[in-house]
Order: structure tokens, then C-alpha cells, then sequence
């Protein structure tokens, strides 16, 4: 008589797992949950938004669209304009921007997808009765970051194109509307919405619905009801 075994899948490679984000996230989370493994997807998000958003301030054009960027971005919040003095110091800094960029992305990415690992996981585990581990829910966090790191791939070249760089990239909701007064709060908070983070916010839904076993709708209402409120907060703050 012969027994029959069941065998568990090997889990996917970093590259099929980030190709699945985009194209069967559910089937993709199910083997991420069996087999959490965040730190090489992490590493990826972050070589490729530190590639896409430093290695153009390598070039003198992209590092003048920085300084732009930087003095309007001064400008908005202080409603003042930036002196020449003042202009003059930036620019003098704007040589060590790309480096700076490059490494401060080593930095600040890894502790955004730990603060919203450790979020998730109170919500779900603290108050939900959940019961899943810290680091299926950072293998959560971690493999739909992909889908922004992707979205600011995109938007680099275009931006360069252009000469122009923003920290929320050419892929907003802003474009759509240029007829409206770009201090106000319509127009902030448009600007805030980024199609790419919004893809994301929703993948991470699926994510945490597959983990937890609920609704992945109810999840990401509740999700991009925060999304929209942290853009409604800083539409407001800039149109103040």
C-alpha cells in the first residue's frame, strides 16, 4: 500500500513575488504568509526608490529640479519667499543632495515599514484578536511597497523630462484638475493622491485580509479612509 504525502510548495523568488503584487496579489500573499520573508523585498523597495529619486540629482539638471522643489516646498509652508542669501546657501548644499538622498533612503524606509508593521499588528493582534506574527505583517508591509516603489520608477524619467520634481511625482490627481488655484485645499489635496499609493494602500488590504482571513473591502475602506484623511490634513495645513 502506498501513502500519500502532501508536500508544501517551494515558496517564490523575490522576482515572481513582486511580479505577483501586480498581477495575483491574493495567490502571491498566500505563499508570503507561509513563508514571511520581508527583509529582501525591503531591500528592493528601497534600491529602487533610492535609485529612482537620487541618481537623477547626480546630473546638474536634476539637481537644479531638486533645489526647485526644495525652495517651493519652503515657500508653501513658511508663505514666505526664500531670500537670496538663502537661495545661495541651498544651492552651495545642493552638490552633497544626491549622496544624502541615496543613504537617507536606507534609513528612513526601513523604519516606515517597521512603524506600520508594528501598527497593523497591534490593531489586528491587540485589539482584533488576531493571532498572526510581526513578521508575516512586515512581509505584508513590505511586498505591497512595491507597487510605489514602481510608481516613483515611472515617474523619475518623466520628472527629469520635464525638469521639474515633486515629492509626490507626476502621477497625482492634481493634473487633472489645473484649472484650480494651486493654494488651495481642492488643489493640495488632489496633488496629496497618488494613484500608485492609492494601488498600494488597497494590495495591503488584500494582504491583511488573506492573513487575518476578513474582508478585504472593509479593510481597505478603512485604509484609504486614513489615506485620505493624513491628505486632507496636509491639504489643509498647506493652503492654510
Amino acid at each position: 500500500m502506498t501513502e500519500t504525502t502532501t508536500s508544501t510548495p517551494p515558496a517564490e523568488g523575490l522576482l515572481a513575488r513582486a511580479v505577483g503584487m501586480f498581477t495575483a496579489p491574493r495567490k502571491t500573499f498566500e505563499g508570503v504568509i507561509q513563508t514571511p520573508r520581508p527583509a529582501g523585498m525591503l531591500f528592493l523597495v528601497v534600491v529602487i526608490m533610492a535609485l529612482a529619486t537620487a541618481g537623477p540629482q547626480f546630473t546638474d539638471r536634476g539637481r537644479q529640479a531638486a533645489l526647485d522643489m526644495q525652495v517651493q516646498q519652503i515657500e508653501k509652508f513658511t508663505g514666505q519667499p526664500v531670500s537670496d542669501e538663502a537661495y545661495a546657501q541651498m544651492e552651495q548644499r545642493s552638490k552633497y543632495t544626491a549622496p544624502i538622498t541615496l543613504v537617507s533612503f536606507f534609513i528612513t524606509m526601513p523604519i516606515g515599514a517597521l512603524l506600520f508593521g508594528a501598527i497593523y499588528w497591534a490593531v489586528f493582534n491587540a485589539l482584533l484578536g488576531g493571532t498572526a506574527s510581526f513578521k508575516q505583517v512586515l512581509a505584508i508591509v513590505t511586498h505591497s511597497m512595491i507597487i510605489g516603489a514602481v510608481g516613483v520608477a515611472l515617474g523619475a524619467p518623466i520628472q527629469y523630462a520635464k525638469g521639474t520634481m515633486s515629492s509626490t511625482g507626476p502621477f497625482n490627481l492634481g493634473v487633472l484638475a489645473p484649472m484650480l488655484d494651486e493654494k488651495s485645499f481642492l488643489a493640495n489635496f488632489l496633488g496629496f493622491i497618488n494613484p500608485f499609493q492609492v494601488w498600494g494602500t488597497i494590495v495591503t488590504a488584500i494582504g491583511l485580509a488573506v492573513l487575518y482571513k476578513r474582508k478585504s473591502t472593509n479593510i481597505a475602506i478603512a485604509l484609504l479612509a486614513l489615506y485620505g484623511l493624513i491628505a486632507g490634513g496636509v491639504a489643509a495645513w498647506l493652503s492654510r
